[in-house]
């Protein structure tokens, strides 16, 4: 393990007490012990080893046992439990440059910013001079840091850097001598961003491969070049890697390379745990040099006692020993998706016919279709009125009598107006097969305000699924001020499915808010929000999000075939109607 990882997993711990109100001394020495570490020229390890970490200054016995800990397992109990007492959302904010753990923690709690995205917003609009001590110079300045966040970050939402890979592999694989060619990396655990793409290759001839990876017409500019690696950057300014191994080390080194960080650390100390295996990018071995695998993923995983894990799950959340256990979800896959659930026709603001939206859905498997147009209030999508919903309903009907292996399920994505009400009556709501509610108005609405209009929907006996509940588009604005905690609390309460929208633009909910939504018994829904057919492919990053949120198939909504929808479609309403008596 590096200095930095250590120095970084302290300035966390400082960080996190600071977000607490901890005492201030204990604060210090945190920041102290960080400056030490800095600055050594000794790895940390091998002072451990020596019984010399004690005697750097600032490092007393109480954080020489915490780096004792982190650096032996990976892992810190202490930091553990501090990062749950603190909402992710908080600690994202507290990357900003210049904005200091308290005054995120302000910002948090009078806005509920919930993202970077969200505090740039919040800054624009002069939103934060509301917080306590935030003056124009301040807001100055955190737009500021937040600019230098982004240069110095310079990466891109995964669906992007999924078609930049799916280029290249179509290249690799169409080389001489690549036997597979993978993603590796951040991407293939589908974080959300993504700063860097590793491609991994498998080949009998590491050194050719490289080198004609470095001829291929993607390619800016050759930053390196090496027998078994090469480093490009192509047009867009991102980087791109390639690792090329021999056949017999493929498993080992997709592992290796996938990461994460954290979760390989994990996994190393399991191993030494376990009999002082080694495990590397060639391979799993004892100590006497027998290798035991490498071949494949699986081969790593078990000889450490633990089922093959999805990438997904790999960042030291736990993964490990929930596979050691056996106790790892079956995550849903694309495949267990039985329809898509939010989807537009020219009707409104999509660009084709219902015949067509539900043909393209046929073709990829898919039994059903809810096609769910918008509703009157937001003209500039062109949302129906209640006579044009039953219009669309006559169309609907044919174009069921021509699939009678499919269906397409008469639905709408209805307008929350400000004031909490739907943009469309009672009676039509209730003739439609799927009702979607969102937030596409009045934006700025402060945390209570926008919260209540949100829950007020939830309650309603029409309303199915909340569609893209932080309203976030990547390509222009941040999230609302919604508060997601009373949010996903009401939809269990109500039985209302929450959206991960899947479009390339939104993938709203993230990973993070799924998770929780999960934990807490929510029903999730993974939706692509298609305009035109290529758009279905959003369930795909939907399905991502998913499963880094851990949900398997019973807890997504549209696994469940059409008729499976519409009961629990009543069952909502049943139980909406009972409450309201």
């Amino acid at each position: 393990m590096k200095n930095a990882e250590v120095a970084a997993m302290l300035s966390r711990i400082a960080d996190l007490l600071e977000i607490k109100g901890e005492n201030f001394f204990k604060i210090r020495a945190y920041r102290e012990a960080v400056r030490q570490v800095d600055n050594l020229t000794t790895d940390v390890e091998e002072l451990l080893r020596q019984g010399k970490l004690k005697d750097v200054p600032g490092i007393g016995a109480a954080i020489e046992q915490k780096i004792g800990e982190f650096v032996t397992s990976g892992e810190l109990d202490f930091l553990t439990r501090l990062e749950a007492e603190v909402p992710p959302a908080l600690l994202e904010l507290t990357r900003v440059p210049g904005l200091g753990p308290r005054t995120a923690k302000d910002i948090y709690d009078a806005l509920g910013i919930m993202s970077l995205d969200a505090l740039e917003q919040a800054a624009v609009t002069h939103r934060l001079q509301k917080v306590r001590g935030i003056k124009a110079k301040t807001e100055e300045n955190i737009l500021g840091g937040i600019a230098m966040l982004k240069r110095r970050e310079g990466r891109i939402f995964f669906p992007q850097a999924w078609l930049l890979a799916e280029s290249f592999l179509t290249t690799l694989r169409a080389l001489p001598g690549v036997r597979r060619a993978e993603v590796a990396g951040s991407l293939r655990r589908a974080r959300e961003t993504v700063r860097d793409l590793d491609l991994l290759v498998a080949s009998d001839d590491p050194d050719g491969v490289t080198r004609q990876f470095a001829t291929l017409p993607q390619v800016q500019d050759v930053i390196a070049q090496g027998d078994t690696k090469s480093s490009i950057r192509v047009r867009s300014g991102m980087q791109v890697d390639l690792r090329a191994v021999k056949p017999e080390s493929f498993g080992a080194a997709w592992q290796y390379f996938t990461g994460s960080q954290a979760h390989n650390v994990q996994l190393r100390g399991r191993s030494e745990k376990m009999g002082r295996l080694k495990i590397n990018e060639y391979g799993v071995f004892r100590e006497d040099g027998t290798r035991l695998g490498g071949e494949t993923e699986e081969e790593i995983y078990a000889a450490v006692g633990c089922a093959w894990i999805p990438p997904e799950l790999r960042e030291g959340w736990g993964e490990i020993e929930a596979a050691g256990r056996g106790d790892l979800p079956a995550l849903v896959q694309e495949a267990d998706l039985r329809g898509d659930l939010h989807a537009h026709s020219n009707w409104s603001d999509g660009r084709n016919e219902i015949a067509v939206m539900a043909q393209a859905a046929r073709g990829r498997g898919y039994r059903y279709l809810g096609m769910t147009d918008h509703s009157q209030s937001l003209q500039i999508a062109e949302g129906l009125t209640p006579e044009r919903f039953a219009q669309r309903s006559e169309e609907i009907a044919r174009v069921n009598a021509q699939m009678p292996d499919f269906r397409v399920l008469s639905g709408a994505e209805v307008d929350i107006l400000p004031d909490g009400s739907l943009d469309l009556p009672d009676d039509c709501l209730a003739a439609l097969d799927v009702v979607v509610a969102s937030v596409h108005t009045a934006l700025d609405q402060p945390t209570e305000v926008m919260t209540q209009r949100v829950l007020s929907a939830l309650r309603s006996p029409h309303v199915d699924i909340l569609g893209h509940p932080t309203c976030r588009r990547l390509d222009r604005r941040g999230e609302t001020s919604v508060d997601l905690e009373a949010v996903i609390a009401e939809a269990v309460r109500t039985g209302t499915a929450l959206e991960i929208n899947g479009s390339a633009w939104r993938l709203d909910l993230n990973d993070t808010w799924a998770r929780r939504a999960r934990e807490a018994g929510a029903l999730l829904v993974v939706d692509s929000d298609a305009h035109y057919p290529a758009e279905l492919e959003g369930a795909r990053f939907g399905c991502a999000i998913a499963r880094r949120a851990g949900l398997t198939p019973k807890q997504v909504l549209n696994t469940r075939d059409a008729g499976g929808v519409l009961e629990h479609a009543a069952a909502k309403a049943a139980r909406a109607i009972a409450n309201f008596r």
